[in-house]
């Protein structure tokens, strides 16, 4: 996958709609760990039911210790998290995630940024868990970013 610092401007896909970056992991770059907030890894799990900007083929996490484990945790349960996006509004703007994320947060400990939790347990607890606008994407044959 790539990496991006959290909540730094979207630049993943192209998008209409200005986005930040939240949870794009990988292995040479530090990240925050920390105990999550309550509720907040079954939140991702449930929007990772529903990801958007789906691209072809599958990322693996690049923080498990090697390829085989990397391979069983692209999935968790029935949800595949080996591609897509998982965007979320909050009072910041909206946020773009990998749905690797619910994996980075449950098995590495990663600690997304303040407003971004709250956003993702505000957004579940409000309105249920696929209430964010859609945001507008190219067609998937005008985009051509990294792992298109």
């Amino acid at each position: 996958m790539t990496h991006f610092a959290d909540l730094s401007p979207y630049a993943y896909s192209e998008s209409e709609t200005p986005m930040l970056n939240v949870g794009w992991l990988e292995r040479e770059h530090g990240y925050p760990t920390g105990t999550p907030p309550q509720g907040l890894t079954e939140a991702l799990a449930e929007r990772a039911r529903n990801t958007v900007d789906v691209h072809r083929g599958m990322h693996f996490c690049r923080l498990c210790p090697d390829f085989e484990t990397a391979r069983r945790n692209t999935s968790r349960g029935d949800v595949f998290l080996g591609s897509g996006e998982i965007h979320v509004t909050g009072p910041g703007g909206i946020y773009a995630s990998p749905a690797m994320v619910v994996h980075y947060v449950e098995a590495h400990s990663y600690l997304p940024p303040k407003e971004y939790c709250e956003a993702v347990l505000g957004t579940v607890a409000q309105t249920g868990p696929r209430s964010s606008p859609p945001v507008a994407r190219q067609p998937l044959r005008a985009r051509g970013g990294p792992g298109a």
